[in-house]
């Protein structure tokens, strides 16, 4: 199924009008293709070539991340999840998604091509979470930079928002979704946690 008409299938509404999604459409139009693949393999694949053939401006690189790591979540079958979701009484934040699993903890994860200072914002956004709900596990994934040194500040209590850092070049990044793919997940309208945000899956 072309991703485009997948991703209308599975609530994205907005998906056709995406320009990133389009660029993804033309280097990998079927969701199922090469499914065996890793998924630092897939992600990386693909933005490789979307940059190298197309070179996208830094707005429409984030959002090609994005629907790369919801492609992943698809293909891996870690639904249903909302993005760009808002979580009750964690005002004026958006995350970019959010998971529940059977014990209704949710599970945040923020995506960036490029950490830089972009930590720092959601380490900010991790601590506004867990100040609300705080048996909540918040992950950072990013595509450019080695983790380490996020990693040194999580291990070090620098940072204490964030409670994980993966790099989608990086094969512990296939470790995390793996672990994520063998739980089970909550439809997000049961838990009434989420006040608004995209059901997907």
């Amino acid at each position: 199924m072309k991703l485009t008409d997948y991703f209308l299938k599975q609530g994205k509404k907005n998906a056709p009008k995406s320009k990133a999604l389009q660029l993804i459409e033309k280097v990998w139009p079927d969701i199922e293709y090469k499914k065996n693949i890793r998924p630092s393999m897939f992600v990386n694949e693909i933005f490789e070539t979307i940059e190298k053939k197309f070179n996208p401006g830094n707005a429409v690189r984030g959002s090609i991340f994005e629907y790369l790591i919801m492609c992943v979540f698809f293909r891996e079958n870690i639904v249903p999840f909302f993005c760009q979701g808002n979580l009750s009484f964690v005002p004026n934040v958006v995350f970019d998604f959010i998971l529940f699993d059977l014990n209704k903890k949710p599970i945040i994860i923020s995506v960036k091509t490029s950490s830089r200072e972009r930590y720092k914002q959601v380490e900010l956004e991790s601590l506004a979470a867990k100040n609300v709900h705080r048996n909540a596990r918040c992950i950072y994934i990013t595509y450019e930079d080695d983790g380490a040194m996020i990693e040194k500040k999580i291990q070090s209590r620098e940072i204490t928002g964030i409670d994980e850092v993966y790099t989608t070049q990086d094969k512990e990044f296939d470790k995390l979704i793996n672990e994520l793919s063998k739980k089970n997940y909550l439809n997000p309208e049961s838990v009434k946690i989420v006040k608004t945000g995209i059901q997907l899956g």
